[in-house]
């Protein structure tokens, strides 16, 4: 009966080691998903704060934008050109999926619809030769202005490497 008694024991053993193992396992389990949701709700206030100071920045923005005096002339002047930038982008994005505001309630809508579907109004497409070439002369305004900030872009990124290769 030794042989019997020496393999209970290590079964006792095993079950033991196994038995521990499972707990550990619980244990870091929980902690694993107290941490997620922890880190879920700090990455969820983050998000919170920062769309606070994006109205705040707006509205301060809103509240400076016409003091040419402020001290953050630079920094208006820089915004407001973006903004005129970023509507031009979007007038050549429309155009280019063919797309067009109602002139009624101002909801983007497809240019071959024949009624806008947010306020019924009869869609009348105006075929603006005049329309078409400025559309036409800002995307290639836009190419232009790309094609240089890369350039610039990849001019500093060698010539910060030249600098550090020198050293």
């Amino acid at each position: 009966m030794g042989f019997v008694d020496s393999v209970k024991g290590f079964a006792s053993k095993v079950g033991g080691s196994v038995e521990r193992g499972a707990k550990t396992v619980s244990a870091n389990s929980k902690k694993l998903v107290e941490k997620t949701k922890i880190k879920s709700e700090i990455s969820g206030l983050e998000s919170n704060i920062n769309a606070d100071y994006i109205v705040l920045g707006k509205a301060m923005f809103e509240k400076i934008c016409d003091d040419p005096e402020s001290e953050f002339e630079n920094t208006v002047s820089d915004i407001k050109e973006k903004n005129k930038k970023l509507s031009e982008l979007k007038a050549v994005l429309m155009s280019l999926e063919d797309k067009m505001f109602c002139t009624n309630c101002g909801a983007q809508i497809s240019k071959d619809q024949s009624f806008c579907d947010k306020c019924g109004q009869k869609v009348q497409v105006e075929e603006n030769v005049a329309e078409q070439a400025e559309v036409t002369e800002v995307i290639e305004g836009t190419v232009s202005d790309v094609s240089e900030t890369v350039e610039t872009k990849v001019e500093a990124t060698v010539d910060s490497a030249d600098i550090k290769d020198k050293e």
